[in-house]
Parts: structure tokens; C-alpha cells; sequence
């Protein structure tokens, strides 16, 4: 059984995930739009291709499949997801089982503001939210709101634009400047937003962050989830963290997962606020801090090779251990390259 991974950028744990489940049975096969990638050097078969906004992406990654009979598809990317997942249901149509969001959860998942909406109009604690500095301000002179508040990019990845504000003053600065980043990246390729309403403006929540691992089966049925508590960020990403009793968010994941109904592994991002969690964030894929819960002794690519299989995967892949602590080293690697 091979397996492709794209967008796989600096990732080599989760290819080296895979290879060990694999044991010689199937090839990790991986792709990037650039070669020198930590994943791209680990992997069994790397492949570049073009960006994922580039009109021939999908069809160079279909080529891929079929040129190494793919299995299991797994992006590994924000804006990624979004570019494949419009091509889900051909994927599938090639008997590739491919862990992907449809469509419009993809683009919710990618639009933090209309992700906040729909989330909360489901029931779940979501923090408040606009896109208008015109409606922020006026909630701020009636005092409905306070500062500080926190100001992003609304199609974000990756932490695009994240800042802190605590005067009016800044508040508009650091909307400039999260404009200013929103033009620099590529996120404008996918989704069209107006820039007066392209910068997310947001509750201010003090509380520890706990990521949530919401894992389905291949039916969209849940399966399991792990919790961490994240202690250090770097480049929008968990660095350093700690697995935690899952029980502590009572049934927030599991009517998560029966809301999304979404296949393989999800990441969501809480904040606690006065012991009430909120959602900040779901990224529909394999997020930075499920390594912290992989040394803890859960596997999800070994369950997911069973999924494919058509076999029960052991129970004790998604039971890992609690108060396990763990950072991301880094390790200087030397490039391979022809003739050295």
C-alpha cells in the first residue's frame, strides 16, 4: 500500500510515521512545491509539483496516484486541503481513500470568521468576532467589548497576521499590517475576500490553549480524540506541549465530530475562557501537535492503514498515555544533492 503525503514541506516525523507502519509493504510517496524540505529528504519517492493555487495542481497530483497506485492521500496543508478537496469525490472515484474535507468545510475551515459563525450557530463556544473596524469601534465606545483583542488575518494559516492590540491606535496599525501579510501570500488565489472585511478582529481570551485531536473513521463515525495543553508556539505551529486527560473537555469532541462528520484527523484549537472552552480554530488535517500525542503512544497513520485495509485498528492507537511532555527538536541535516 503507498501512501502520499503533499504539502508535506518540513514534516519528516509524519513521513517517518508512515514508514514504520508501512514496514516494506508500501512507499511513502511525498510532494512539495519546492525540493529542499526536511519531508521531501526523508520520504521514500519526492516528487515537486506546482503550487497548490496552479491550474494543473490537481492534475498532478492525480498523476501521481496513479503513477504509484496510491492508497491513502493525506494533505498536510491548510490551502492544500482547499485545492484537493474540490477534486475529493474524483480521488475517490479512483479508489484512492483520500483524507479530505468536502468542500465547503474546507472553506470554512480556511475562512476564520464564517468558521466562528457556523460553529456557533451549532452550539459551540466560539469567542466574539468581527471583520469591521467600523462595528468594533462602536462596540468599543458603548463598552460591550474591551481590549485588548487580537487582530488577524480572516483566510489565515499558519498564525498569518496575528497581534495583539490594546488601544484603538493599534488596532487599526495592526490591521494595516495583517492586510499588508494577506498580500504577500498566496491565500488570495483560493478565496476572494474585500479587504474591509479580510482582517479578523477577536476576543482577547487569556486562557491556557488545549488542542483537540478528533479522529473519524473512514464513514465519518468517531472513533476517538486526544487533548493537549500547548505551552510555546513557533511559526504558527505547537513546539512544546503536554498530553492531557481527554476526558477534561467533556463531550465537546465527540459532538464535533458528529457536527463535521469529517474523515481520518482533525485539529482543533480551544481556548479556555473562565473554565469554558471555546473554539478558536479547525485545521482538517494532521496538525503540529498530534507528534506530541504519537510519543505518547497513539497512531493514527497505523489506524488508518488498517481503515484502508478493511481491518479494526488496535485500540490502543488512539489511547495514549496522559502527561507526557514533549518539544520539537531542531537537527541541522545536510542536503543531499548529485555529486556530494
Amino acid at each position: 500500500m503507498n501512501v502520499l503525503l503533499t504539502a508535506v514541506g518540513r514534516r519528516s516525523y509524519l513521513v517517518r510515521y508512515f514508514q514504520e507502519e508501512l514496514k516494506g509493504r508500501g512507499k511513502v510517496i511525498v510532494t512539495n512545491s519546492y525540493a529542499d524540505t526536511p519531508g521531501m529528504h526523508v520520504a521514500d519517492i519526492a516528487q515537486v509539483v506546482p503550487p497548490s493555487h496552479d491550474p494543473g495542481y490537481v492534475d498532478a497530483i492525480m498523476a501521481i496516484c496513479r503513477k504509484f497506485d496510491v492508497r491513502l492521500l493525506c494533505s498536510c496543508h491548510d490551502l492544500d486541503v482547499l485545492a484537493l478537496s474540490m477534486a475529493r469525490d474524483h480521488f475517490q472515484a479512483e479508489g484512492i481513500v483520500a483524507m479530505l474535507p468536502d468542500p465547503d468545510w474546507a472553506r470554512s475551515c480556511l475562512d476564520k470568521f464564517e468558521c466562528g459563525r457556523r460553529l456557533g450557530a451549532a452550539g459551540f463556544g466560539v469567542p466574539w468576532a468581527s471583520v469591521s473596524l467600523e462595528e468594533t469601534l462602536d462596540l468599543l465606545a458603548s463598552g460591550m467589548i474591551h481590549f485588548p483583542l487580537l487582530v488577524k488575518a480572516r483566510l489565515g494559516f499558519g498564525s498569518l497576521g496575528l497581534s495583539r492590540c490594546d488601544n484603538v491606535k493599534e488596532l487599526k496599525s495592526l490591521i494595516h499590517q495583517a492586510l499588508n501579510e494577506l498580500r504577500d501570500s498566496p491565500v488570495d488565489h483560493f478565496l476572494r475576500i474585500p479587504p474591509s472585511a479580510a482582517v479578523l478582529i477577536q476576543e482577547f481570551l487569556a486562557g491556557p490553549e488545549r488542542c483537540v485531536d478528533v479522529v473519524n473513521d473512514l464513514k465519518g463515525h468517531y472513533a476517538g480524540h486526544f487533548i493537549c495543553e500547548v505551552h510555546a508556539m513557533r511559526a504558527g505551529e505547537s513546539a512544546n506541549a503536554t498530553t492531557l486527560d481527554p476526558t477534561i473537555l467533556g463531550d465537546l469532541p465527540v459532538r464535533l465530530s458528529k457536527f463535521t462528520r469529517h474523515v481520518g484527523i482533525w485539529g482543533v484549537d480551544v481556548l479556555m475562557n473562565d473554565g469554558n472552552p471555546k473554539i478558536i480554530d479547525l485545521n482538517p488535517r494532521f496538525t503540529g501537535d498530534y507528534p506530541f500525542q504519537h510519543i505518547a503512544g497513539a497512531n493514527v497513520p497505523a489506524t488508518l492503514l488498517a481503515w484502508c485495509d478493511g481491518m479494526d485498528p488496535d485500540p490502543a492507537w488512539l489511547a495514549p498515555a496522559t502527561g507526557v511532555s514533549g518539544f520539537k527538536d531542531l537537527v541541522p541535516t545536510r542536503i543531499r544533492s548529485e555529486g556530494n
